[in-house]
């Protein structure tokens, strides 16, 4: 594969590296680029149709009005994440920005927004929440654990068929800083190579494992032709959070161009109802404010 073999001219990028000499290492607070104005909506006049930023679970029904999802069982159907859940791993340092190579959000000039899922497939949370995309005529964005695609091909090609677009998220999910860069290109080669074989295409997008990946690491990926794509709204959806309080964090993060962090699957025999219960909020929310909903390559004009 001509990808893996050719370098991307990468002097710029060597330079920020030299300078910084940091980890990329997503920060989950963001907080200090959260407009002050209410981030749903495009000017910064009062809307009274709008969130109350200051409350932003004054529109949200109370846990005990939302009934719960029907949940078979855990997601005891899948391979377990090498590294640990996000849960115990993630340490939330932040990282510096690579222009043109890690993306944080799309351009904030108009009203679209990327949702995307992490840690699948598996055969309970990933059918629930296409269900609902389905249902609400939504595209997103699926980052794809190899291992877990090889147990469950067929939620891969159901993914697809939805029209949504598909990343590589690693074979199995280690801590990218803790290997060496041979693994890491194992790792990512391995998980490309049965994407391609399911979907007849090679997936140009990379998330890394917990947002985690040293500015070697980030140097090494681009080189094999990846974008790396972060997010700039984090719902922890990963930590059993409270629907209500999802809610809060997106209130709190979301601005217009905004890649919304969730997962389609967890740590083995972890649950997400929670995350199935917020996505349709979440949607409606979105949806009353006029916002489009689109995938990561169509947010940021490349190649999927």
């Amino acid at each position: 594969m001509s990808k893996f073999l050719v370098s991307v001219p990468l002097v710029g990028l060597s330079l920020l590296l030299i300078l910084n000499g940091c980890s990329y290492q997503r920060d989950q607070g963001k907080s200090n680029q959260t407009p002050t104005n209410n981030p749903l909506v495009m000017n910064t006049g009062p809307n009274v149709n709008s969130p109350n930023v200051n409350n932003p679970n004054a529109n949200i029904p109370s846990p005990s009005n939302i009934p719960s999802p029907s949940i078979g069982s855990k997601n005891s159907d899948v391979p377990d994440l090498s590294g640990g859940s996000e849960f115990k791993t993630r340490n939330g340092q932040h990282s510096s920005r690579f222009s043109n190579v890690v993306f944080y959000e799309g351009p904030n000039t108009s009203k679209v927004v990327a949702l995307t899922f992490d840690d699948g497939p598996d055969t309970v949370y990933t059918n629930q929440i296409l269900n609902i995309l389905s249902q609400n005529g939504v595209k997103a964005t699926f980052f794809i654990v190899g291992l877990r695609a090889q147990a469950h091909p067929e939620m891969v090609s159901r993914i697809a068929q939805g029209g949504h677009a598909i990343g590589n998220h690693s074979w199995d999910h280690p801590d990218l800083v803790k290997l060496t860069p041979q693994t890491i290109k194992t790792e990512i080669i391995k998980t490309d190579e049965l994407l391609n074989s399911i979907l007849g295409y090679h997936p140009q997008i990379f998330r890394p494992p917990y947002g985690a990946a040293s500015s070697n690491d980030v140097q090494l990926i681009s080189s094999m032709g990846f974008k790396i794509i972060d997010w700039s709204v984090d719902t922890r959806d990963w930590a059993g959070t409270p629907p209500e309080t999802i809610m809060s964090y997106f209130y709190k993060e979301f601005r217009p161009g905004g890649i919304i962090l969730q997962h389609c699957a967890g740590g083995k025999n972890e649950r997400l109802d929670n995350t199935v219960i917020a996505l349709t909020n979440m949607i409606s929310v979105l949806k009353t404010q006029g916002y489009s909903f689109v995938t990561i390559p169509q947010l940021l004009n490349i190649s999927r």
